[in-house]
């Protein structure tokens, strides 16, 4: 591979360039997150299709069963999904019994959403396979590099949201 600078170029002729490639890819970071993320979510998705609780609906569980009771908007922030996608699994967590929505009592235009007794039972039930599934991602790293993947994650995710 070629070097590649941050703008892209680099020293080959545009036809053999084209042809080739000029491997930029594997020295983009982002795209490398990007890579491993969506080979987590595919094996992860395989394991949870086993229990009937598809991706969104167990991001939209895991966020309420660490942060309790969230707006909405709250669990869009932490999700990272879409609004209406948001409103769609939570309606049918909500019919499935898993969550309940509450009016905000200090302003009634405002949902909450919380885990239910069944909801909090069927993630507890669902987490020992993130675990595993976790734990075979990452078994070939020692301790100490996936404590430094984990603080080296939370410093990007902080510059990230500086920026935004």
């Amino acid at each position: 591979m070629d070097e590649v600078s941050e703008d892209g170029a680099d020293q080959r002729p545009p036809a053999e360039d084209l042809e080739a490639g000029n491997g930029w890819i594997a020295k983009y970071l982002p795209y490398q997150l990007y890579k491993v993320t969506n080979l987590l979510n595919q094996r992860l998705h395989k394991r949870l299709k086993l229990t009937g609780v598809n991706l969104s609906q167990w991001r939209i569980m895991s966020v309420l069963r660490s942060y309790g009771r969230l707006t909405l908007s709250q669990i869009i922030e932490h999700t990272l999904m879409e609004q209406p996608t948001v409103s769609r699994v939570v309606a049918q967590l909500e019919r499935d019994g898993i969550v309940t929505r509450h009016t905000c009592d200090e302003d009634s235009r405002v949902v909450q959403v919380q885990l239910t007794t069944q909801g909090a039972n069927t993630f507890n039930e669902i987490v020992p396979t993130a675990f595993r599934h976790q734990k075979i991602a990452f078994e070939t790293l020692p301790a100490d590099e996936l404590k430094s993947l984990q603080q080296t994650l939370r410093k990007i995710e902080r510059n990230i949201t500086q920026v935004i």
